[in-house]
């Protein structure tokens, strides 16, 4: 047998490429376990940005007119806390605010739903609309068609010479003269 250093170059290149792949492999064995528990942690912690986003969408409970987003009172923070919880556990934006709507009811969403009688709030401006534009059209055709030229009317029959002397007698019996 051969000693070591005089064995065929290529299978020194091949024993090198073995001790690499087994050095690798072992390294990915033992720090798998660690990115995947990094990953899962990362993936379940909602971001800031998407909390905000859902909180824009709900309305303060104590507040009147604010969203939750701006709003700094100490059951907002709560709130803004309990939909991070939710996002975390895998709940989608609308399913967060169904789940308050549902315990809260409907006034604390900034937007009214788009069902029920809340349905005539997206309809009602729109038919509002529709009809002022018509009256608008129509007014603006009336004024834009031609009026028809008034009747004349006959302008009255000179007086004759007769009746305007008889007037000026009256005048003259009345002033005295």
């Amino acid at each position: 047998m051969k000693p070591f250093y005089l064995i065929d170059i290529n299978l020194k290149n091949v024993l090198i490429k073995l001790i690499l792949i087994l050095i690798l492999l072992s390294t990915a064995y033992f720090l798998l376990p660690t990115s995947y528990s990094l990953l899962s942690t990362s993936a379940q912690t909602p971001a800031p940005d998407r909390i905000n986003d859902i909180a824009k969408k709900l309305s303060c409970p104590t507040c009147s007119g604010i969203n939750l987003a701006d709003c700094r009172t100490q059951t907002c923070v709560q709130w803004r806390e309990q939909i991070g919880d939710l996002a975390a556990q895998g709940y989608t934006d609308q399913e967060v605010l169904d789940y308050f709507a549902a315990r809260y009811g409907d006034q604390v969403l900034q937007e009214p739903p788009r069902r029920g009688f809340a349905l005539a709030l997206w309809v009602l401006p729109v038919i509002a609309l529709l009809v002022g534009a018509g009256w608008l059209g129509y007014i603006l055709r009336r004024w834009a068609r031609p009026q028809p030229a008034p009747a004349t009317v006959a302008p009255p029959a000179p007086e004759t010479p007769a009746d305007a002397d008889e007037y000026l007698r009256q005048v003259d019996r009345d002033l005295g003269g």
